[in-house]
């Protein structure tokens, strides 16, 4: 069985709106990446953390294992969803030896098939 820690994370207020949605981004990212089972509440107008993180391991996962959602938008220029897109940033994304950015590989093999049936269809 795990230990819980309760964490008081000082910096994410429930005003203003920009500490709030930071308070409900950490809460989603540990508990999609790390610990499911993750809660927070606001106390005295600090968001508190309760998961099997201590301090040390919440920064160490944030500095060395988090991963960015990805966010695409297949009807914007340079998304790579189209063959005359310009994805010259997303490629050098891609090509980044950084564990933090490896959804890039599946971007372009998503984008890559999108292409083929899309025009396979016209």
């Amino acid at each position: 069985m795990s230990t819980t820690h309760t964490l008081t994370l000082a910096g994410c207020a429930p005003v203003p709106l920009a500490h709030y949605l930071k308070a409900l981004g950490i809460l989603r990212v540990v508990s999609e990446q790390k610990d499911p089972n993750a809660t927070g509440r606001w106390y005295r107008d600090q968001f508190v953390l309760t998961s099997t993180l201590n301090r040390e391991a919440l920064l160490t996962f944030f500095l060395e294992e988090y991963q960015p959602t990805p966010v695409l938008a297949p009807w914007n220029g340079g998304s790579g969803f189209h063959p005359k897109d310009n994805s010259k940033a997303l490629e050098s994304v891609a090509k980044s030896e950084s564990p933090h950015l490896s959804w890039p590989i599946e971007w372009k093999r998503c984008a890559g098939t999108t292409q083929k049936t899309a025009f396979m269809m016209h």
